[in-house]
């Protein structure tokens, strides 16, 4: 009876481990880019799923056409929320995260997004002494 519960017991382990092992190789790292990274050669990234991070401009939420713009320190990328919404804490001015795909149009870098992420907004508000 000892042995039959060892035996039990062992091959649970190894499913368990073989589970967990199959979720680790099945389960690809997520890439995040910054604007400078991918428009330093955005023809790498032509048509292809990214998750890219930076600043909202100010004033360049155009909520009729669906578009924002984010930069890095030296570039920026026009970014189509047509297929995503605007999560609440979005705001001009701070960072968003976003997935799509970077497709040209007109001769202009844009990111189809598919999600646009913000941060937690309390991270941004300023306290008080």
């Amino acid at each position: 009876m000892v042995a039959n519960k060892k035996t039990k017991l062992i091959i649970i382990s190894i499913a368990m481990s073989s589970l967990l092992l199959l979720m680790f190789i099945s389960v690809e790292p997520e890439v995040q880019y910054s604007v400078d990274e991918i428009m330093t050669n955005p023809d790498n990234y032509e048509n292809k799923e990214l998750f890219v991070r930076g600043d909202v401009l100010n004033n360049s939420l155009i909520i009729e056409e669906n578009i924002f713009t984010i930069s890095g320190t030296n570039q920026y990328l026009i970014i189509d929320f047509s297929a995503a919404s605007i999560p609440e804490g979005f705001q001009e001015g701070l960072p968003v995260a976003v997935k799509g795909k970077l497709v040209k149009i007109n001769n202009s870098w844009n990111i189809q997004a598919s999600e646009v992420i913000t941060g937690c907004p309390s991270k941004y508000e300023t306290v008080d002494s």
